[in-house]
């Protein structure tokens, strides 16, 4: 049988690869990422204290494809700055807490520090190459550093109707605010020039269905099958940006370390409607 003890969480940090959709404009839309499908490491060291459960955890994903500046459609960047090709390598650590409200019932608040993500803002423009086109490249983000803090709110369900004893549901619900700065913003024309000062509020739903394999009374592995979908609260022009399907183990080497791997697959991303609108000279940005 599980108890509240064994129950073990699992985390992946999303990344969207947004498409853009330009009026009467010849330029190309932002690259899509070369992979769809990305693996997550994951350590997580966690400590049962009455109702509190102290959390802290590191992910890191591998992402083998460069995810330089190369056009989709076919033709290349023309200015040094835009023809650069690197590898995206994400990687966050976060620290908190979660409070069981109820056996079935948990809140939770955690920080998330992060570098590597990558966001709409990042797909920019190194300026006119000819009358008619502009050269556009995604930014490296892989040492910008990215805060956020993050509400949680998760219930879950054990299973007596599925064969075993150890399959449980679970609903979590979380309000992410993520804030970043960036000075290359301010030096763009793509969109119009903005702040280099970013931060934006998402809401996060992942229904997923958990396995419990353990050796006596005491957690051995846990098996996780989940769906994410994540909703824009005050920025872009579409509710849904992202949405995840992954599958992982976790990997118990103690009742408080856990070591795992996920595989997850973007289904769904954000799109970027971006209005050619010539003013002052510069692109508007439109969402």
């Amino acid at each position: 049988m599980v108890t509240a003890r064994q129950l073990r969480f699992s985390a992946l940090c999303a990344l969207f690869a947004p498409f853009t959709v330009f009026a009467n404009w010849a330029s190309p839309v932002p690259q899509s990422a070369r992979e769809t499908t990305f693996y997550s490491g994951t350590v997580r060291a966690q400590v049962r204290y009455k109702d509190w459960l102290p959390l802290l955890e590191t992910n890191y994903r591998f992402e083998n494809a460069a995810q330089g500046s190369s056009r989709v459609g076919g033709g290349q960047n023309l200015t040094a700055e835009a023809q650069q090709n690197f590898q995206q390598q994400p990687w966050h650590a976060t620290l908190g807490s979660y409070f069981n409200l109820s056996p079935n019932l948990m809140v939770g608040g955690f920080y998330r520090y992060a570098q590597g993500e990558r966001h709409r803002n990042d797909w920019v423009s190194a300026g006119w190459t000819a009358p008619t086109k502009w050269d556009w490249f995604w930014l490296n983000t892989n040492n910008r550093p990215e805060h956020a803090a993050i509400g949680d709110i998760t219930w879950r369900q054990k299973l007596e109707f599925l064969p075993g004893e150890n399959w449980v549901f679970e609903l979590k619900n979380r309000l992410h605010y993520t804030w970043y700065s960036d000075s290359r913003y301010e030096e763009r024309d793509n969109w119009g020039r903005h702040s280099a000062n970013v931060a934006e509020t998402k809401y996060v739903l992942r229904p997923g269905l958990q396995y419990f394999w353990l050796d006596g009374d005491k957690p051995f592995m846990t098996f996780f099958l989940q769906y994410e979908a994540h909703f824009a609260l005050n920025f872009g022009t579409r509710t849904l940006v992202e949405s995840w399907g992954y599958f992982g183990f976790f990997y118990h080497v103690s009742e408080e370390v856990a070591i795992g791997l996920n595989i997850a697959r973007a289904m769904v991303v954000e799109r970027i409607r971006l209005a050619a609108k010539r003013a002052s000279g510069f692109w508007q940005h439109n969402t």
